[in-house]
């Protein structure tokens, strides 16, 4: 019989049906934290059948330029509708400052949200008004609950979501706490679902910590 939970290291992912001060895999210590294991699946999925490259059919797509240079490079020119991009880095490097300025150069021709889960709503209008006008336009929500926020996003269909940060948000059927691995597994994996199947270009903000 499979266990009811699992002990998760948050520095490796490393699993164990029980708890060590160490982690067996990575050797560091007090990381292991209990989860829910992820259901297993009961029938064989069918199998998908390989297509040549040549015969797939591939639409032109129109990215949207965020208006700063160097990261519209980074990005081919431009974000890619639908599409699922993370912006990682050390704490304070200035992730929240490049995509809010962002959102406010996209606001002018399209439909942007700003989803903050580390800073309330005040604190970024502050960041905001030293960034200029445009991005005052950016609406805010500030919420942390996956659900909520997946919610939020289906309701408004933006054409361009940023989440600050991934690390804060959680599902709220997953025992572990925000920004261990399990949640930030399931956060990116439901966001990047979202993503696709509505089309919104899905911004990730994630903290390297280690």
């Amino acid at each position: 019989m499979p266990p009811r939970t699992v002990f998760s290291c948050s520095s490796c992912g490393h699993q164990s049906p029980k708890w060590h001060g160490r982690c067996p895999g990575c050797g560091d210590w007090n990381t292991l934290v209990e989860e829910k294991p992820a259901a297993k699946r009961r029938t064989a999925a069918p199998r998908a059948k390989p297509v040549r490259l040549a015969d797939v059919e591939a639409p032109a797509v129109s990215r949207l330029p965020t208006g700063i240079g160097e990261l519209d490079r980074v990005l081919g020119g431009g974000i890619v509708p639908g599409s699922l991009v993370l912006i990682g880095g050390s704490p304070g490097i200035g992730k929240s400052t490049l995509t809010a300025s962002a959102l406010g150069n996209l606001a002018a021709a399209h439909k942007v949200l700003y989803v903050t889960g580390e800073e309330s709503p005040a604190q970024v209008k502050l960041r905001a008004e030293r960034l200029g006008a445009a991005a005052l336009d950016v609406p805010i929500v500030a919420e942390t609950d996956l659900d909520a926020v997946v919610a939020t996003i289906e309701a408004e269909r933006p054409d361009v979501c940023v989440i600050d940060s991934v690390q804060t948000l959680y599902a709220p059927e997953f025992t572990g706490a925000p920004g261990s691995v399990g949640q930030v597994r399931e956060v990116a994996g439901r966001l990047m679902r979202v993503a696709k199947e509505l089309g919104v270009a899905t911004v990730l903000v994630g903290h390297v910590t280690k």
